[in-house]
Formats: C-alpha cells, sequence, structure tokens
C-alpha cells in the first residue's frame, strides 16, 4: 500500500479502489483526520450515496467490514463529510481534514419484536450489537459492532496518511460537531487508535 499522487494504491492483494464522487471541492490542508461511520451496513450503499450529486456528501476513504478500501476523493481534494463543525478555532473542519468512514451502521434501537435495527429499519444481528453508553449521551443503546479486518484496514491505511500528511490529531465526528452527531461512537476504540497511529502514550 502506498499512497501515489494523493491516491491510495494496493499491491495486487490488496482490496483497493477509487471511485470517484462528484461530491468534492479544492482547497484542503489536513491537519485532522476525522473518524465516521457511514449509518448504514453496506460498502455498495455508502458508494452509491457518496456518488449521488443530491447527498452533497463524500469521505476521502469507505472502509468495508472486511477491510476493503474505497477511495472517494483524492487526498488533496476537500471531500463533504464533516458537514457544519468546529474544532478549537477553525470552523467547517472539511478544509481542514481527511475523513475516513467505516461500513457501521452505528446507533440502533429496539423495534416492536425486540431486535435490533438502525434508522433506516435495517435488522442487525444481537451478535454484532454491544449496549454502550456515548461519551456525549446519558443513556446506554445497542451499538454496531466493527470488525477485526476493518479496524486493522484502517490502522494500516491511517498510519500510511499520517506518514504522509503529519497530522495533529485524529478526531471523531462526534468531537467537531457534538450535537449532531454520535459517530463512530463508544464502540470505535480512538483512544488506542491515536495513539497507534500518532505513537502517543
Amino acid at each position: 500500500m502506498k499512497i501515489t499522487n494523493h491516491k491510495l494504491i494496493g499491491e495486487p492483494d490488496e482490496q483497493i479502489s477509487f471511485v470517484n464522487s462528484p461530491n468534492q471541492s479544492s482547497g484542503i490542508s489536513p491537519l485532522y483526520l476525522i473518524m465516521h461511520y457511514t449509518a448504514g451496513p453496506t460498502l455498495s450503499g455508502a458508494v452509491s450515496w457518496f456518488q449521488n450529486p443530491d447527498a452533497q456528501a463524500s469521505s476521502h476513504l469507505v472502509i468495508d467490514r472486511d477491510g476493503t478500501i474505497v477511495q472517494m476523493v483524492p487526498f488533496n481534494q476537500r471531500a463533504w463529510h464533516a458537514g457544519k463543525s468546529k474544532w478549537g478555532s477553525l470552523e467547517s473542519m472539511n478544509s481542514y481534514s481527511i475523513g475516513i468512514e467505516l461500513v457501521n451502521a452505528g446507533k440502533l434501537r429496539k423495534n416492536a419484536s425486540d431486535q435490533w435495527i438502525n434508522w433506516s429499519k435495517k435488522v442487525i444481528p444481537d451478535s454484532d450489537v454491544t449496549v454502550a453508553k456515548h461519551k456525549n449521551e446519558s443513556s446506554e443503546t445497542g451499538w454496531h459492532e466493527y470488525t477485526e479486518e476493518q479496524l486493522e484496514a484502517a490502522t494500516k491505511v491511517c498510519a500510511l496518511l499520517h506518514k504522509t500528511y503529519n497530522f495533529t490529531d485524529i478526531l471523531g465526528h462526534d468531537d467537531i460537531s457534538p450535537s449532531r452527531k454520535a459517530d463512530p461512537g463508544p464502540l470505535f476504540p480512538i483512544d488506542s487508535f491515536r495513539s497507534i497511529i500518532l505513537g502517543r502514550a
């Protein structure tokens, strides 16, 4: 895996592809890496959404549950992943960050049949759910678990991104838009992830 001309290039045994999103613009100073979940359970759904001009949304990378990686915006272009956001004195974090989306249904609720479902009523098996409390919320609910393959792929690619772009920090969408967003949620190990990528205790 390497980065050439701001695009991710995989080795023959790595599942990496580029699918261009129309939802991008110029002008980016990537100081931060922002982690998200897609809020849906499939890679195809996320890629299709980010290809839709009406979505007005995109990310630089989407990482599937099996570790497959799809790049949708070159790293020197602004992806539209953060929306209304702020960190310290910076506003509109799309201008200052590279966005990574992990395929994950996110925050869940129970339906009338006592099944866990996401916002679009897609059923998530109990075996893939952990009950936890988000740091910005007061009560517990179900959250879709990340997979080992997905976290390994994210760690590998984010280490390469940091080596290339030298980030100031790694943040969650829930850090820069705490009143609007809950991703990547309490099941994403952001503290250990930050330690591994940035080399901090």
